[in-house]
């Protein structure tokens, strides 16, 4: 049985109130059973990365504190992406979207499955993810290799706020 550890999940959004989507989904987030929403970063206006021409994003990450398994939290968090209006698979790659929310790290555990990767495979170069990680775990580390995330160079790129 797994017992409660700290996930941080990336939340992101370039289609229609964007504030607003990320406002529900972290109050959905606060709803779902076995989470416990224990902190939330700002929200940061970011330019997409890669993918066709389209609007900037806010981007924000949440911590929660769960026991559930990895895959139960993919599950869960897809659900919420679902009821508000993010069509999986995407039609086209890292295109706009209502909603994104990734699982970018969980304490003590590195996952490699199809479908399933943590911490985020993009994670370390991604100053859009990394930031908000930082903002709401500052202790993160890689829990293979033990390295600090914020000792990597994208953790002191500067960001806009919302």
């Amino acid at each position: 049985m797994l017992h409660a550890r700290r996930i941080a999940l990336a939340l992101g959004s370039n289609l229609g109130d964007r504030a607003a989507t990320i406002e529900c989904a972290i109050a959905d987030l606060r709803d779902t059973p076995g989470f416990v929403v224990v902190d939330c970063s700002p929200l940061y206006v970011t330019p997409p990365a890669g993918g066709p021409p389209q609007g900037d994003y806010l981007n924000g990450a949440v911590l929660v504190s769960t026991a559930l398994p990895a895959r139960d939290v993919l599950a869960r968090t897809q659900a919420i992406e679902r009821s508000l209006g993010r069509v999986r698979p995407d039609p086209v790659r890292w295109g706009p979207r209502t909603i994104d929310i990734d699982i970018l790290w969980i304490e003590g555990e590195c996952i490699d499955e199809p479908g399933l990767e943590v911490p985020h495979p993009r994670l370390e170069g991604r100053v859009f993810a990394l930031r908000p990680l930082l903002d709401v775990a500052p202790d993160a580390t890689h829990p293979r290799t033990g390295k600090r995330y914020d000792e990597l160079p994208a953790a002191h790129l500067p960001m806009m706020r919302a």
